[in-house]
């Protein structure tokens, strides 16, 4: 009985402690992010090429003048996955045809202590990654001046 209880408590805190972690893959499956939210709340990404570490896990957010950082703190609210694939001609180039291909993980975080949101859409394409911060409309967060990403 106790081995069967330590066992399910084993399982609670490796799914619990994971319960943030969301990982995304390249169209062609070379290329791995993983987002995750550690027990503080910090939010971070790392990055493998056919499983070697390209990018170890590095913090997201902002240091902001005169407010708290937002740097930790964060719940997540929301994620969602998609894929986009469409080709285009370019009007002059050398190409005649441009490939956009990538596989996209948004997330949308909350920062309790502050009730601040900020989002995050992160874009993996075969090539590399490109993550862009994005800041909803909020009573909270209004107008500000970033001191360090």
């Amino acid at each position: 009985m106790r081995l069967y209880f330590l066992s399910l408590i084993s399982i609670f805190f490796f799914i619990g402690g994971n319960l943030a972690a969301q990982k995304l893959n390249s169209p062609d499956g070379n290329l791995e992010m993983i987002f995750n939210l550690d027990a503080q709340g910090v939010p971070t990404y790392s990055l493998t090429y056919k499983s070697k570490i390209v990018t170890k896990a590095s913090k997201l957010g902002f240091e902001i003048k005169d407010q708290e950082a937002l740097t930790s703190g964060f719940e997540l609210i929301l994620s969602e996955e998609k894929t986009f694939d469409e080709t285009w001609k370019p009007v002059w180039g050398e190409l005649k045809e441009i490939r956009n291909n990538y596989n996209e993980l948004f997330v949308s975080l909350n920062q309790k202590a502050t009730n601040r949101n900020l989002n995050v859409r992160f874009r993996l394409y075969n090539d590399g990654l490109g993550f862009r911060y994005e800041f909803p409309e909020q009573e909270n967060l209004v107008y500000f001046v970033i001191k360090e990403e």
